[in-house]
């Protein structure tokens, strides 16, 4: 079985939506519902004096989030097997967040050892 990993770096104009947690963990569990994902659970913690790691736990594996707003940062991961679109879960989250600058990385990962 193969995996998909996408990690999505993104950098905002304005950092103040990097730093509280509840809109941060809204738009990742409706970027999970959207790719067709199942939640199972999320946490999200909130750094002082602002700044957010979280975590939704879903069925095919993971999204999580780490923001550093004072860099006007954040580094997405999507990490899944089957049974969901990660590119959703991506456009959702662009679509919210609005980045002036982003990168993603695709890779996979696992597979047949030999």
């Amino acid at each position: 079985m193969s995996f998909r990993h996408i990690l999505y770096d993104l950098w905002v104009e304005d950092p103040s939506i990097l730093e509280r947690t509840k809109p941060l963990e809204q738009i990742m569990l409706e970027a999970a519902r959207c790719s067709g994902a199942t939640i199972l659970h999320s946490y999200f913690h909130q750094f002082d004096p602002h700044g957010v790691s979280g975590v939704v736990l879903i069925a095919q594996s993971h999204l999580s989030i780490h923001t550093w707003s004072e860099e006007k940062y954040a580094a997405i991961d999507v990490f899944t097997y089957q049974g969901m679109n990660p590119e959703l879960a991506i456009s959702y989250i662009r679509e919210k967040l609005r980045p002036t600058r982003e990168r993603i990385t695709d890779l996979s990962r696992g597979g047949t050892l030999l």
